[in-house]
């Protein structure tokens, strides 16, 4: 077994010749080899004081039988059966070893100097009225202390004196400055050094300190539009390891998206576990992506908000359809023709969410590529992806091209679906406009609108509804007209969806936030699919798919750096 100490041991000084102790308190909690408390036991201790070193001349010895609680504490009053006044307090200082002997003979449990808080003393009565004698002469300095019950001596060497109790067990200890009384604590306990002086504190936490701030799992409220003063906007942050204490009121002011502060209203830390909120107050400047380096009792956390583009307003003008909460089947069933091995049915239940009635188009993105000077080879030095090409010119008719200083769109082509854009493109256009690209179950639940047959259509696909290579149709159906355009057609071209969505089936494939990944077959709520990949994941079909390959659970996994005719993208937004 093994013996935790708990309590205080005492310093006695070299100086120290005005009294002696009579009795040392002493508790400890005595363990076993497993940790486990020894509770409610009988143990032999043998207690030992060494002079000078832990292995020096022992100057006394005393055996007590001692008894343990619940807790495995026991208490003995050292010097109960052997005085102490057989040790020589002022040749300096003294070891405490300590063994025990549960009937197989005494086991050494180690040895502790005996000094724990500088100047301590344990009064074996209570101080007398009468002057203590006065102390030998110390090295020339300012005149010492009045003693609480002797009379004033000169000053000692720095380090050496006590001072007696005025009540039987009271302790004191010197602070620099003053005797400080120290009150009692509980059981379990420890005494811990803080700012404020000595604190009896639960796990050596100083009241007004914590041991995890926790902004990743922040819960928020509210929604923050760009150029909309914020209101009811707020996120509740955990911490642990609280112990009591005030913190006072905070304003953060945000970095990234500016105009923005996060405040806090002055309050008391809980023990244990709480949590603190923050709310936020101003008008954000942008779009994008607002910090707020946050602290709180001596730990510190980045926090995170999106702050969402202007919607239909602004220079992006972005108009956006809600898609209610719902709960689907993704995937197509088996029986469903051309149908691909990875399309797993599974139950999928989706938050609300916005997305945008269009494509992404050629003027959306150029005035973004413009806004932040980004050059004929399409990198965003100061973007999330610095070394990753957003786009290329890739001299199509219908796209953008590079020209002088600026990116312009085709003539024309204003209003077509941006084409030659990476995943790393969509997604810095996504965060410049304060949304995000959708996830797979996201876009599929949108593009079905509530069907279940292979398009939102119905079961075939007609040459009127989406741009995509009219001579080969879904199985079974027919195509009265086969002279397909070629080639990408403007965004509001041919008949939206039941939630007012327009070409989800055709004219460009369109990039989602997934890696690409096997389905599981079991119910998910809001997945996000893999946490890692080599391809993201494509929906919908293009202007020269076959009907098969436009159908709504057609999944296409491709790498994030390509850049083809075909791939153009299209947002999600919160609600």
């Amino acid at each position: 077994m093994r013996l935790l100490l708990t309590t205080l041991s005492l310093l006695i000084s070299a100086m120290l010749t005005a009294q002696a102790p009579a009795l040392i308190p002493y508790q400890a909690i005595a363990r076993n080899t497993a940790g486990e408390p020894l509770a409610s036991s009988t143990i032999n201790v043998r207690f030992t004081i060494h002079d000078g070193t832990a292995t020096g001349t022992s100057v006394w010895q005393e055996l007590q039988t001692v008894s343990t609680s619940a807790l495995g504490l026991f208490t003995a009053q050292l010097g109960s059966s052997v005085a102490l006044s057989s040790v020589n307090w002022a040749t300096g200082t003294k070891f405490m070893q300590v063994e025990i002997n549960l009937g197989n003979g005494f086991v050494d449990m180690g040895t502790q100097q005996l000094m724990s808080v500088p100047y301590a003393l344990y009064a074996g009565t209570s101080g007398s009225s009468t002057p203590g004698p006065q102390g030998p002469a110390g090295a020339a300095g300012a005149t010492g202390a009045t003693g609480a019950t002797g009379a004033t001596g000169p000053q000692g060497p720095a380090g050496n004196g006590y001072s007696n109790g005025t009540a039987t067990n009271q302790l004191m200890y010197w602070n620099g400055s003053a005797w400080v009384t120290l009150n009692s604590g509980s059981v379990g306990q420890v005494l811990t050094l803080c700012s404020n002086g000595l604190v009896w504190t639960t796990g050596g936490i100083c009241p007004g300190s914590i041991t995890t701030f926790n902004c990743a799992g922040a819960t928020n409220q509210g929604t923050l539009m760009a150029g909309t003063a914020a209101s009811g906007v707020s996120s509740n942050i955990a911490y642990t390891g609280g112990n009591g204490g005030a913190y006072n009121a905070q304003s953060i002011a945000s970095t990234g998206v500016t105009g923005l502060a996060a405040t806090l209203t002055a309050g008391t830390l809980a023990s244990g576990a709480g949590s603190v909120i923050y709310n936020f107050t101003g008008t954000p400047s942008a779009s994008g992506t607002a910090s707020f380096a946050l602290s709180l009792g001596g730990q510190s956390c980045a926090l995170t908000l999106t702050v969402n583009g202007t919607g239909g307003s602004g220079p992006l003008n972005i108009t956006t359809a809600l898609i209610p909460a719902g709960t689907f089947t993704m995937g197509s069933p088996t029986t469903e023709p051309q149908r691909g091995s990875d399309e797993v049915q599974h139950q999928v239940t989706l938050s609300a969410f916005r997305m945008s009635t269009y494509e992404i188009t050629n003027a959306q993105y150029a005035t973004f590529l413009n806004a932040n000077a980004i050059g004929a080879n399409g990198l965003y030095a100061a973007g999330a992806y610095p070394t990753q090409p957003l786009i290329f010119d890739c001299g199509s008719a219908n796209g953008l091209a590079y020209a002088g200083s600026q990116w312009q769109p085709a003539a024309g082509k204003e209003n077509f679906p941006v084409i030659c854009v990476t995943w790393y493109g969509a997604a810095a256009f996504a965060t410049y406009a304060g949304g995000r690209l959708p996830t797979e179950a996201e876009w599929e639940y949108a593009c079905r609108a509530g069907t279940t047959t292979p398009f939102n259509s119905g079961n075939c696909l007609d040459y009127t509804q989406a741009n995509y290579y009219w001579p080969l149709p879904y199985l079974n159906c027919s195509n009265a007209n086969t002279n397909f355009p070629g080639e990408t057609q403007a965004v509001d071209n041919y008949a939206p969806n039941a939630f007012g969505l327009y070409n989800m089936h055709g004219n460009v494939w369109e990039w989602c936030s997934d890696w690409y990944g096997a389905y599981g077959t079991g119910a998910q709520t809001n997945p996000t699919g893999p946490s890692t990949g080599s391809a993201r994941v494509i929906r919908g079909g293009y202007w020269s798919s076959n009907a098969q390959y436009c159908r709504s659970a057609f999944r296409y996994d491709i790498i994030p750096d390509i850049n083809t005719y075909a791939n153009g993208f299209r947002l999600a937004f919160l609600p």
